[in-house]
């Protein structure tokens, strides 16, 4: 078990130590203790395990016994673990849920304006601001007006 869970912090998720152990609660000394068998009786690791297993999607039964799947996927998806799991921070969040909260027509709308812009490759960020309209009243002439304040979540 011990090689197992060792295995899937270097090869799997990449992370030290360190930050394994920061994952789930607990210092480096613990994650060291577990992965050279230190600790001898399951039951002091049991609920670290578990811990484990939900944090980072893991099948338990793989960890304790080496059978299933290393990973199992989660019953549904959450946007907010999702941009925690990813290093997003509240703004992140806030933007992609404002985007989501927009009618799908300006979504489609504003995708084919920045991939138009970006097919033609221009070469420096001042191009990209020339490009584009320079004023509110310009905006709005380009593109349809929509209230944003009443669909943030």
């Amino acid at each position: 078990m011990h090689d197992r869970i060792k295995e899937l912090r270097k090869k799997h998720l990449k992370l030290t130590q360190e930050a394994f152990g920061k994952r789930l609660g607990v210092t480096r000394d613990t994650i060291g203790n577990i992965e050279l068998n230190r600790l001898a009786r399951p039951d002091q690791k049991l609920s670290l395990i578990r811990l484990m297993c939900k944090e980072f999607h893991v099948n338990e039964e793989w960890v304790l016994h080496g059978t299933g799947p290393m990973f199992v996927q989660p019953d549904s998806f959450s946007l907010d673990q999702f941009a925690k799991e990813h290093g997003m921070t509240e703004q992140d969040l806030r933007i992609i849920k404002l985007y989501f909260s927009l009618d799908p027509k300006v979504r489609r709308d504003a995708i084919a304006y920045f991939m138009n812009g970006l097919a033609e490759e221009p070469t420096s960020i001042k191009e990209l601001q020339e490009e584009g309209p320079q004023t509110a009243e310009e905006m709005e002439k380009q593109f349809e007006a929509f209230d944003t304040k009443s669909k943030i979540v």
